[in-house]
């Protein structure tokens, strides 16, 4: 067996690698008849794509072996990850599903394409259906928020393949209002980094991982105050300034990122999450 490619520097901590565990346990269950809705999320920048995309490239490597027997023009893929376009129907939903399959799009298939992605995820042995974004649709207009539920219903209902939906804490919430949907779904959510020893052990791994000189001293009490108070805890607001930074050196022709890079940065990219 192949060896697994290498994953994002910092999934391997606990709060990333018990996310991504969770969506691969549910997607080596057998189908169910009421099938489980993961909730992923968190704030912006916090890592809830990066999790997906390891979550995919784990049950891809794992389930690649599988050939269901599939209908003709659609491709196995154990996985289907998607971004459901902004004010969507549920028609729409269906229809982006269809075509991460590889299925033909056509005027006919508005009519069954609700019907037709479940026996679709069925045929071919889809391991779990995962939406990315999914508060954008959830807070968008009324008939919009409807659609999406509608769909997410029909799909937990009619369907056996597992979902999850990965979005800002709204979703969650929109979520947990609706006692049908609340029920079938799990909720795992990504906190921002805390001050001190947890923040400083993130961006000490960031640092490495980015190949930073010297990225031990990114998570000394100086630069790890300022990193975390210039990005409120979030990982990918870390990473903005660490990127950033380094490249105010490199316009100074300089490797090493300096507290002063940081400090420039921090002014370019216009943020500031006092705490």
């Amino acid at each position: 067996m192949s060896l697994l490619p290498p994953s994002p520097f910092w999934i391997g901590f606990d709060e990333a690698r018990q996310a991504v565990e969770t969506i691969v346990d549910i997607a080596r269950d057998g189908p169910e008849e009421r099938p489980t809705c993961i909730i992923l999320v968190g704030r912006s920048g916090m890592g809830k794509t990066s999790i997906l995309r390891e979550a995919q490239r784990r049950i891809s490597h794992e389930f690649s072996g599988d050939r269901a027997k599939l209908a003709a023009d659609a491709r196995h893929i154990p996985m289907l990850r998607v971004v459901i376009p902004s004010n969507p129907t549920s028609i729409k939903i269906n229809l982006a599903l269809l075509w991460k399959q590889g299925w033909p799009i056509t005027n006919a298939i508005h009519r069954t394409a609700d019907f037709k992605v479940v026996d679709l995820l069925r045929e071919q042995g889809t391991r779990m259906v995962a939406i990315d974004n999914i508060h954008a649709t959830l807070t968008a207009s009324g008939r919009a928020r409807n659609d999406t539920l509608n769909a997410m219903r029909f799909l937990m209902s009619e369907g056996t393949t597992p979902m999850v939906l990965a979005g800002l804490d709204r979703a969650a919430d929109v979520f947990s209002e609706d006692e049908e949907l609340a029920q079938r779904s799990i909720i795992v959510r990504l906190n921002p980094w805390e001050p001190g020893a947890s923040s400083q052990r993130i961006i000490r791994e960031l640092a490495t991982g980015m190949r930073l000189a010297e990225p031990e001293r990114f998570a000394e009490p100086r630069y790890a105050e300022f990193l975390y108070r210039h990005s409120g805890g979030i990982t990918g607001e870390f990473k903005r300034l660490l990127h950033f930074g380094s490249k105010v050196a490199a316009n100074e022709g300089r490797a090493r990122v300096e507290f002063r890079d940081l400090e420039r940065a921090a002014q370019r990219l216009l943020r500031n999450f006092a705490v």
